[in-house]
């Protein structure tokens, strides 16, 4: 009994071990870049923390057109989640409750979809929406919406699978039509995970999409991660303002972080739990 409890304990200590390790090497980036961000300007990348220059941040604003950006992002990101949140519920409760021929059959084509890198369907996709003539326009995005996000999908469909049959069948005999039993049944109880895809869909469009806008969009119409990474901050020589970029960085990443530890418990039950018991 002793040695089992001496084991029991090592291990796990061995465990806290390990994840304080993995802690620290994930909180190294932003511990970097926070510091660096507080640097003086023109002054070298360091580790330790050298003075505390917060008006860094008032640089990072007002050398480049930083609201006008961020007034993108917040456009490009609210299409971007709003309307695939709504739209893969939709399509994943009709791959759950819904017959049809074909169904499954379907639903892994959709699947083999998250397989395939997006670098390789931006070309063609580029060359229609440069025929219809909505590039350097917010358009693309909201096709893209209404389309629905795969992953989105696969975890409707996961938990409405889970729900008890009782529960649809008892609504189709008070009357409810399909669309009602979506809206008014299913839908309400979903929300750990109209959550999860929320945070999805959101760290993807507002962290994670640079490439798309800077092939789609003129200057003007950048999101916040295209102009960081593109446009930048620079001095009248031209030659890059590392410590104000960083700055720069650290409010573009604030809302992440703020909606995934506003949302975390609800990120963590939409993945974990995705069903209804009973």
């Amino acid at each position: 009994m002793v040695q089992t409890g001496f084991r029991s304990r090592a291990v796990r200590t061995g465990l806290y071990g390990l994840l304080i390790l993995l802690s620290i090497l994930f909180v190294m980036p932003l511990y970097w870049l926070l510091t660096n961000s507080l640097q003086l300007a023109g002054s070298s990348m360091v580790f330790w923390p050298k003075g505390f220059h917060w008006e860094n941040y008032v640089f990072a604003v007002t050398m480049i057109d930083y609201w006008k950006y961020t007034r993108n992002s917040i456009i490009i990101t609210s299409i971007s989640v709003v309307i695939p949140t709504f739209t893969s519920a939709l399509v994943g409760f009709g791959f759950a409750r819904l017959r049809g021929p074909g169904k499954n059959a379907l639903f892994m084509l959709l699947l083999s979809t998250m397989m395939l890198p997006e670098i390789v369907t931006q070309i063609p996709t580029y060359v229609i929406f440069f025929q219809i003539g909505f590039l350097n326009t917010f358009w693309p995005w909201l096709f893209w919406a209404i389309g629905g996000s795969a992953v989105s999908i696969f975890l409707y469909r996961q938990f409405f699978s889970g729900i008890p049959k009782d529960l649809e069948e008892a609504a189709r005999i008070d009357g409810c039509s399909t669309f009602r039993i979506f809206w008014n049944i299913f839908l309400p109880i979903s929300l750990p995970v109209i959550a999860t895809v929320s945070i999805l869909l959101f760290n993807r469009s507002w962290g994670n999409d640079y490439v798309t806008p800077f092939m789609f969009l003129q200057m003007d119409r950048y999101p916040l991660s295209t102009a960081l990474f593109s446009i930048g901050y620079k001095w009248p020589s031209g030659q890059n303002i590392p410590i104000i970029q960083s700055a720069g960085i650290v409010l573009f990443i604030l809302p992440i972080i703020v909606v995934f530890f506003v949302g975390q418990r609800y990120l963590v039950e939409g993945i974990v739990s995705p069903s209804v018991k009973g």
